[in-house]
């Protein structure tokens, strides 16, 4: 089974988000979520009632198998599509329930494009619909691997609203017809603050989650005189040097952490990052985009942990308090265990998500928090 770790999970949503605004690192996107989950092969295609797939991005695509199939399978590759457009969108599915496996490989089009493929068994989700098309998300596992578990389908079913984002980002952002003010609707669905600002910090844009981070009084980040600044004099310094940084021809990504100061407030993680060309406005060539999160506890934290990375209910408790900022030795006085037994919790945490050390797995678990605002 893929184990979620900290570099995989949160590498995964940074690629996507960093895809939902420059649709050209979505192949990248793509590959880091078949690399989460040891797939033989992941896909985003727009999928056409005709049984057609364009604008597709695999990790392993092949036109010429493509083409041959299309010419010589329209049929099946018609009711594939129309099979998949019944299932409600954001409702993840896989392909041996949906088609059944006797009926899914007793089919011309499993033999000659799934097969060939390495695709013997696969995750998907219906994204979003255009009029009588729609995109799709899957990601397959090949013949001599393990099918998908129910870790791995709760990890895939977490993963699927931010891809799915993404997806009306692209069509937001790319679609001559859409209006300024739905792109503007689209960012403002993101828990994520989102906050553009030019070389001398002076603000262009912040999105819904940005303008409440920016309006907390006394907060880590807050606009005087139309400029962005941090609180702290020497946190201000290194936030200038990251934008300065990106504001460059090098265009470097940077980030930091704006450190609570109070035991009750929140630490807010900050990323800098190149604004791309293809959305700058005219004339600024040099902004950047600042990506700003409150490291808090998630919500649902004890359950997510289980799902994710199949935690014991008492590892869970104990990760959860790690997130929390506790201590090991409060943790076991808390719980009414034995400091060993913590301990050996500790051991089986690390192990099942890959981590070495208790901040590795707090930040893991922060991670976990979909960049979704709640309604």
């Amino acid at each position: 089974m893929a184990r979620a770790n900290l570099d995989g999970l949160t590498g995964t949503i940074d690629g996507l988000l960093d895809a939902a605004l420059d649709f050209g690192r979505m192949p990248g996107a793509v590959e880091q979520i078949r690399q989460l989950f040891n797939g033989s092969k992941s896909c985003l295609a727009y999928c056409e009632p005709h049984g057609g797939l364009s604008n597709a991005i695999t990790t392993s695509r092949d036109p010429d198998l493509d083409a041959f199939c299309a010419e010589n399978f329209p049929t099946e590759l018609g009711l594939f599509v129309s099979k998949v457009a019944k299932i409600p969108i954001g409702e993840v599915y896989q392909d041996h329930v949906l088609f059944g496996w006797e009926r899914l490989r007793g089919s011309d089009i499993w033999r000659e494009w799934m097969a060939p493929q390495d695709m013997y068994g696969g995750l998907g989700c219906r994204l979003l619909d255009t009029g009588s098309s729609y995109w799709l998300c899957d990601v397959q596992r090949g013949r001599r691997q393990d099918p998908f578990d129910a870790a791995e389908l709760a990890l895939f079913e977490r993963l699927m609203p931010v891809m799915r984002r993404v997806t009306l980002l692209r069509q937001q952002l790319g679609g001559l017809s859409i209006e300024r003010e739905m792109t503007r609707r689209a960012l403002d669905e993101l828990s994520l603050a989102i906050i553009i600002v030019d070389s001398a910090m002076q603000l262009t844009y912040a999105n819904a989650a940005a303008d409440e981070l920016l309006a907390v009084p006394q907060g880590l980040l807050a606009v005087r005189g139309g400029k962005l600044y941090a609180h702290a004099s020497r946190e201000q310094n290194g936030l200038k040097d990251l934008v300065a940084g990106a504001s460059d021809l090098a265009g470097a990504r940077g980030q930091m952490l704006l450190r609570a100061r109070s035991p009750e407030a929140d630490d807010v993680s900050v990323c800098v990052t190149p604004l791309s060309a293809s959305y700058a406005l005219s004339g600024r060539s040099s902004d950047v985009m600042i990506v700003a999160r409150v490291i808090a506890p998630a919500r649902g934290q004890l359950a997510a942990a289980q799902q994710l990375f199949d935690l014991t209910e008492a590892e869970a408790r104990l990760a959860v308090g790690l997130a929390s900022g506790l201590s090991l030795a409060e943790l076991a006085q808390r719980q009414g265990i034995k400091i060993t037994t913590a301990r050996t919790h500790l051991a089986r945490i690390f192990w099942k998500t890959g981590t070495r050390q208790q901040s590795q797995v707090a930040a893991l678990l922060r991670a976990a928090e979909l960049p979704m605002r709640s309604r």
